[in-house]
């Protein structure tokens, strides 16, 4: 019904009850009375349903404006990460995933092939992403570690893999510990394993697997200061 006819059927009810039982005939009141009650439950009903559209636009809105700043954060991150490698240093040329705001390091760069153990290069890596980190620019920030794998089954490290999960938690605890020991505060810190289940391209399946899946991610979230 359209909206300017409920408020028309309304103010006719209203101005019929206004004026006794008696100007109206019976069932003609009744039925002015059904609609008036209808017309108060479909208010009640497209107030509520309005109340929640607002409150879930203004989620969805909350979310986009968390991606886009952990992604702007990353994007500074690397940013001020390049700036500050030595001459010397080789081209990592990390970047960012836009769907979660992760800065990707490349798993094949910081581990060798389903290993936990970080390598020399990522280790390398690691400490001068933590003078970053640990600088006020970004102590504002929680780290959190994503791994992740690709979609190979774990074979030659099975006895401490038992399956991609593992290995990516694995992975991403390794990272975390890192960074620890190299002073980000452990309140800052946290992990998560992804799996095979989150791929940044399709995994395709060859012998040698999809290697930009195998990575783990440093998604910077903003610390929400509450009120005491």
């Amino acid at each position: 019904m359209n909206k300017y006819l409920l408020v028309f059927t309304a103010l006719a009810v209203i101005m019929a009850l206004s004026c006794g039982c008696n100007a109206v005939p019976r069932h003609q009141y009744d039925e002015l009375k059904e609609q008036y009650d209808q017309l108060l439950k479909e208010t009640d009903r497209l107030t509520k349903s309005n109340k929640d559209l607002t409150s879930k636009n203004k989620m969805l809105d909350d979310k986009f404006k968390g991606e886009q700043a952990r992604l702007a954060a990353a994007q500074s991150l690397i940013d001020d990460f390049n700036k500050e490698k030595p001459p010397e240093a080789p081209k990592e040329g990390w970047k960012t995933n836009p769907k979660t705001g992760g800065i990707v390091l490349e798993g094949d760069i910081m581990f060798a092939p389903g290993s936990s153990t970080l390598s020399t290069k990522g280790k390398a890596t690691l400490k001068r992403l933590a003078g970053l980190l640990n600088s006020e620019k970004y102590s504002g920030y929680f780290v959190r570690v994503d791994g992740h794998t690709d979609d190979l089954p774990v074979i030659k490290t099975k006895a401490v893999n038992k399956d991609n999960w593992f290995l990516s938690a694995r992975r991403a605890h390794a990272v975390l510990e890192n960074l620890q020991e190299l002073g980000v505060a452990d309140g800052r810190l946290f992990l998560a394993g992804y799996g095979q289940y989150h791929p940044i391209v399709p995994n395709r399946k060859s012998p040698k697997g999809t290697p930009a899946n195998r990575r783990v991610e440093i998604v910077l979230v903003k610390e929400v200061k509450t009120e005491k």
